[in-house]
Formats: C-alpha cells, sequence, structure tokens
C-alpha cells in the first residue's frame, strides 16, 4: 500500500486487490488491510468456507464484523460467541474456539489489539452505527497515536468529523489515515451510501506515542 505524499490525505487501496494468505488449516484466506509494525495490533478480511478451529491469539481482543454471509457461532469450554451481520463483536483471543458456519461461507473482518499496548473502537457506518472498543492503554489520549480505518463494503462517501475529511469510496475499497488529530476514540463521522443498503466499517485505533511514559 502506498503512502500518500500528504500526511493529512489517506492511503488507499481495494482489499480484493490484496494476495490471500491461507490459513494453515486450510479453512479459509485472510488479507491484511493494515497492521502495527510492533505487532500491537492488525486488520485483516477473512473468507471462511467451513466449519473449523479458530486461531488463539492469548493477550489480544478481537473484534469481528461479518461484511457478508449469515454469520458464524463461536464455541469453547464455557464460551459462545455469535457473529452477526453488519454487527461488531468483541471477544478475547485467549480461548480455543471452534467455528461453526450459520449457512453457508462467510467474509469477516477481524481486529485485534493487544491489552495495555492498543486501544480501538469499531463502528458500522451506514446502519444502526452499532460501535464496540477493545484494548486498552495506560496513557492519556494525548500521549497517544491515532490511525482510523475506513472500509467500504459498497461504494459511497465517507464525511469526517475534520473539516475537508470527505472522500468518495469505491465498494471494496479501504483507506487509512496514519493520524488523526482527534485521537483514536473520536466521532467516526458518518458514510453515506449510493445504494439504499450499503455499509461501512470505521476501525479507530491508538497506540502510545513515541516517547511517551
Amino acid at each position: 500500500m502506498a503512502r500518500s505524499p500528504d500526511p493529512h490525505a489517506p492511503e488507499r487501496a481495494s482489499w480484493l486487490a490484496l494476495p490471500p494468505e491461507p490459513w494453515k488449516n486450510g479453512g479459509g484466506v485472510t488479507r491484511t488491510l493494515a497492521a502495527d509494525p510492533a505487532g500491537r495490533w492488525r486488520v485483516s478480511i477473512a473468507d471462511i468456507d467451513r466449519d473449523g478451529p479458530y486461531s488463539r491469539f492469548p493477550g489480544y481482543d478481537r473484534v469481528s464484523v461479518v461484511l457478508s454471509g449469515a454469520g458464524v457461532s463461536l464455541g469453547g469450554e464455557g464460551v459462545a460467541v455469535a457473529l452477526l451481520p453488519r454487527a461488531p463483536t468483541g471477544f478475547g483471543g485467549d480461548e480455543a474456539l471452534q467455528s461453526r458456519l450459520a449457512d453457508g461461507p462467510v467474509r469477516v473482518l477481524n481486529l485485534f489489539v493487544q491489552r495495555g499496548a492498543a486501544q480501538a473502537r469499531v463502528t458500522c457506518l451506514g446502519g444502526a452505527d452499532d460501535a464496540c472498543d477493545a484494548g486498552s492503554l495506560t496513557h492519556g489520549p494525548g500521549q497517544c497515536q491515532a490511525t482510523r480505518l475506513i472500509v467500504a463494503m459498497d461504494a459511497g462517501r465517507y464525511c469526517g468529523p475534520a473539516p475537508g475529511m470527505q472522500w468518495a469510496l469505491a465498494a471494496g475499497e479501504f483507506a487509512l489515515l496514519r493520524t488523526v488529530p482527534e485521537a483514536g476514540m473520536a466521532a467516526p463521522g458518518a458514510f453515506v451510501c449510493a445504494s439504499n443498503n450499503g455499509f461501512a466499517v470505521c476501525l479507530d485505533i491508538a497506540v502510545p506515542a513515541p516517547g511517551s511514559r
């Protein structure tokens, strides 16, 4: 993904054009949209076409949004998680979980954030504007660097909270702002869809700024 020459402009790309990475268990493929070089967070989109084990990520919180398909049920020892279409769902990455598809293959957006090192909010835009928080930080907002990621499932226009923060996005396109002045938990803005039923996902992720204590 090429960096924009303007640090205030978004980096943009089609996630459909990203190379798929096969799962070790053969149950699907994943495309990584963005990741922290220090491993504190990662955002990816997975295509799941069969039931099977879900990978464990000890020490991480997860948020998943079913982008297409009927949904996924995750179950483990004393744990039950329902991943529903167009709704952000948070759960811990520590548990050993098995996945079961509700009605055929699904496409799922996944966020991973390391507890104590990153904090995030995931908001679905264009519908009920449901939001889900994950992760944790010991630093105040003024000591953080923030990243905003907009993932458009349908064509539309993203209108951010800051003046001039407006971009037209095609279906399957995402935009990444590596520094957001309003800090990571700011209002996500709005997504005006070209169709009546379109939607997008906004992810705000904050990590400690370099040199902060």
